[in-house]
């Protein structure tokens, strides 16, 4: 894509490019994924992006389609981003999909394993921006920082058991 004339991106001429954010490893992934759409729709990291229009938020048909699915076709969220920004965009969108994972992993049956990539494209401008939620958690990085990164938020001291006193 080479100008934002018809994906959202604020200037004719303005060379864009489209993160893949791609999500695995649930039982209903057509409704975590709309959930995460959402999410990322109202975070405030990317409010003012949105609002300025330097980066629009679509769904894609996914590259990965598989045949347990029965049919039903799977899709990625997709962040179509002004080159000068996507940097800046990818990482605000990866801290609130770190957030978003956090909270659907308490939530997640115990054969699930949810997991979300981004991925910029194939070669070119962007194409060094890559983040995988199984590579973060291997290194033990969570790029977050925020003050719910502690005990009992699926931060790196979380403990296993429910939110209330006595509950296990």
């Amino acid at each position: 894509m080479a100008d934002g004339a018809d994906t959202g991106v604020r200037e004719q001429g303005q060379e864009s490019i489209e993160l893949r954010i791609s999500l695995s490893g649930t039982h209903t992934r057509r409704d975590d994924l709309e959930a995460l759409s959402t999410w990322l729709r109202n975070a405030p990291v990317l409010e003012d992006a949105l609002e300025r229009d330097e980066v629009t938020l679509a769904r894609k048909d996914s590259l990965t389609q598989a045949e347990a699915m029965g049919g039903e076709l799977i899709q990625d969220i997709i962040l179509v981003v002004s080159v000068e920004v996507a940097r800046s965009v990818a990482e605000n969108a990866w801290r609130s999909v770190e957030t978003w994972l956090r909270n659907r992993r308490r939530f997640a049956e115990p054969e699930e394993r949810p997991r979300v990539t981004l991925d910029g494209p194939p070669e070119g401008a962007g194409s060094d921006l890559r983040r995988d939620t199984d590579d973060d958690a291997a290194r033990g990085d969570s790029r977050d920082g925020g003050p719910d990164a502690g005990p009992g938020s699926g931060g790196p001291n979380r403990t296993r058991g429910g939110d209330e006193p006595g509950e296990v």
